[in-house]
C-alpha cells in the first residue's frame, strides 16, 4: 500500500480512538470517582515516520489525565472535553482533506 495512504490510515485511526475517548469522559461528566482519560498516537506516528516505518494501524496510547478531581473524585473538565473534541473533528476533517486528496491524485493518474 502507498505509505501516505497508511499513514493517514493511522491518523484517522488515532483520531477515532480519540474522539471515543472524549465521549466516554463527556458521558461520565457526573460519575463520583471517575478519572477522564486522554489519547496520545502523535508521537508513535511521529516516531515511525522518522524512522521510515510504515506505522501500525493502532498507534494510540490511552492514559488516565492527572488532572485534580473535584469533591466527588471526578476529574473531566467539560470545558477542556469540549475544546479538545472541537479540536479533533478539525483534525479529522483535515485528514479526510488530505485521503480525498490523495485520491484525486491517483484518480488523475489512472485517468490520464
Amino acid at each position: 500500500m502507498d505509505p501516505t495512504l497508511d499513514i493517514l490510515h493511522s491518523a484517522l485511526n488515532g483520531l477515532m480512538t480519540r474522539q471515543q475517548v472524549i465521549a466516554n469522559n463527556v458521558a461520565n461528566a457526573s460519575t463520583p470517582g471517575f478519572t477522564a482519560s486522554q489519547v496520545n498516537f502523535e508521537s508513535a506516528l511521529s516516531a515511525a515516520i522518522a524512522d521510515g516505518q510504515t506505522p501500525g494501524l493502532d498507534t494510540a496510547v490511552v492514559t488516565p489525565t492527572s488532572d485534580p478531581a473535584n469533591q466527588d473524585g471526578n476529574n473531566v473538565d467539560l470545558g477542556d472535553q469540549t475544546m479538545s473534541l472541537a479540536d479533533t473533528e478539525l483534525r479529522y476533517q483535515a485528514v479526510i482533506g488530505a485521503v480525498n486528496a490523495k485520491f484525486q491524485v491517483l484518480r488523475t493518474a489512472i485517468e490520464g
